[in-house]
């Protein structure tokens, strides 16, 4: 849970033509915490923070809010959207356009909104790609207006069970001007999730100077139950209206999850992999009654993590020389997934609808279930 601006979620890019069916997820973080914003005493605040997620292979929805009421009495708001469509692939090339939308109100008297357009260039290039970005928009604090322009660039890459992000944002509002450089890291391992940020405030003219950095680690009690860890220090953002500050927080996130079921109908994809260190080829197909399978002839293990399994790896049974089997039930809708073959990377093969993760710009696989 952060208090001082926004996370966004890395876009998703569809790598397909075929419409699929959308999937929703909610949430709701309910917890407490310390903040010190610069110039201020600490104070101690209780929070909600809802958020609401709609993603198909083509379109992002995101819309998400925070109400903090602190010790004093006092409380504070904010209410953000974000939504993005994006272009089928061309030769790894991608496109994306994105609009962002907020406001947020303090006591009485503070008030900020924003309305924010992006346009986004991906290449991806399987476990690492770049992206070059353009931003442009307004934001007010009550009846003054300033335009935002915002020019960045990026790239990530997988490595050692983890996606690592490098990026540079030079960032003009009004007559404020300030360059962030920042790198960020997501990862996870059975049941535990962490996420962290390192970023230094250079060049900057009225959006003050300095390092700041963030870590987050949730830990999934049951599939819809997280324990949520988090804290550090953000910078002043002029977009949004937030002062620099830190903080630190204990939440619990609440989390709903797609219904499953029992009744599908059968399909089947086919895949070849990425890398010459992985087997050359491989199938998946969705059985009627929910089996799972991966054909990959001279495997000697193949796991599975997915929607489907909370994001945990589950090692696949072997039917025979090239059958590895997964018995679960999956109701219509579209999941994301990916496999892992004789301990290497996990990996999206070729032929398959890729995306962005939603944790960070790695990719996953799309699976739809009719």
């Amino acid at each position: 849970m952060k208090l001082g601006r926004p996370t966004w979620a890395t876009a998703v890019v569809a790598c397909c033509a075929v419409p699929l069916t959308a999937q929703t997820r909610a949430s709701v973080d309910v917890g407490a915490s310390s903040v010190r914003y610069d110039g201020f005493l600490t104070s101690t605040a209780a929070s909600i923070s809802p958020s609401l997620r709609l993603t198909g292979p083509r379109t992002l929805l995101l819309a998400s809010g925070t109400y903090l009421r602190f010790a004093s009495g006092h409380r504070s708001m904010q209410a953000n959207m974000a939504g993005s469509i994006f272009s089928a692939p061309l030769g790894g090339w991608s496109g994306e356009l994105s609009a962002l939308a907020g406001a947020s109100r303090y006591r009485e008297f503070a008030s900020f909104s924003h309305a924010l357009l992006a346009a986004r260039l991906h290449l991806d290039g399987g476990r690492a790609g770049v992206w070059v970005t353009g931003t442009g928009g307004t934001t007010s604090f009550i009846q003054a207006q300033r335009p935002v322009t915002a020019l960045g660039a990026g790239g990530w890459t997988r490595r050692l069970a983890a996606t690592w992000i490098a990026s540079a944002t030079l960032t003009h509002v009004g007559d404020t001007a300030y360059t962030d450089v920042e790198g960020a890291t997501h990862a996870y391992r059975g049941r535990f999730t962490f996420d962290g940020s390192l970023g230094a405030r250079v060049w900057s003219r009225g959006g003050g100077h300095g390092v700041y950095g963030e870590a987050s680690g949730a830990f999934a009690v049951t599939s819809w139950v997280a324990i949520i860890l988090s804290g550090g220090r953000y910078p002043t953002d002029p977009t949004r209206g937030t002062v620099a500050g830190r903080y630190a927080s204990l939440a619990l996130r609440l989390s709903a999850q797609p219904r499953r079921s029992r009744d599908v109908l059968p399909r089947s994809m086919s895949h070849s992999s990425s890398s010459s260190d992985d087997p050359p080829t491989a199938s998946a197909e969705l059985r009627r009654g929910g089996g799972f399978v991966i054909h990959a002839a001279g495997a000697r293990t193949v796991e599975i993590e997915g929607d489907f399994t909370d994001w945990e790896p589950v090692r696949l049974a072997a039917d025979d020389e090239s059958a590895w089997t997964l018995t679960i039930a999956l109701a219509p809708g579209t999941y994301r997934f990916a496999i892992r073959i004789d301990g290497h990377d996990w990996m999206v093969p070729a032929g398959v609808t890729r995306v962005r993760d939603e944790f960070g710009p790695g990719v996953v696989g799309l699976l739809t279930v009719p």
